[in-house]
């Protein structure tokens, strides 16, 4: 079992080398990473503590994203978006985005972040849960499906411009 906590400025090592993890993988031609790379970690850091109660966008959710540590390295995150009605979250992006380092999957952690997340949503009253997955990641749809997760149905996201891919996306709901 890990740590799971927001970051701080004392993990920026740990950060970079699960950056460094995730844009390796995109380089190497995995379509399903999404990571951009950090330059300003202070920067970095001071917005995702602002970002939990103010949005630098009116069509934005606030959100928080949580990080799990294990052996001192950051080996998954999570976002926890708060408001599904603002922008594109209730037809795209769901309540929830994640990412494993690719060392650290297949080991359970973000099924475990995913119930961590799933009780901080419950303690703001939200019961019900759209998570997205794109329809030809059957990795991700395996446990989205193993967390509860029910199909609504499957998109076409060619017209947005948010995540800037030709694919199917998959929307599951969680009820909680």
């Amino acid at each position: 079992m890990g740590n799971i906590r927001t970051i701080e400025l004392r993990d920026q090592e740990a950060f970079e080398r699960f950056q460094d993890s995730l844009l390796s993988e995109r380089e190497s031609g995995n379509p399903f990473s999404r990571t951009e790379k950090v330059y300003d970690f202070r920067a970095f850091v001071e917005k995702a503590k602002r970002c939990e109660t103010k949005t630098d966008h009116p069509d934005w959710s606030t959100y928080t994203t949580y990080y799990y540590f294990k052996y001192g390295e950051i080996a998954a995150k999570l976002s926890c978006r708060w408001q599904l009605e603002k922008g594109e979250l209730a037809r795209v992006g769901g309540h929830i985005g994640y990412a494993t380092s690719p060392i650290f999957r297949r080991q359970g952690i973000m099924q475990e972040l995913l119930t961590f997340a799933f009780e901080r949503f419950r303690e703001k009253g939200i019961q019900s849960v759209l998570i997205t997955a794109l329809a030809d990641n059957h990795a991700s749809r395996k446990l989205i499906e193993k967390v509860g997760g029910h199909l609504e149905n499957i998109i076409s996201i060619e017209d947005c411009d948010q995540l800037k891919i030709e694919k199917e996306l998959a929307r599951y709901w969680v009820q909680i």
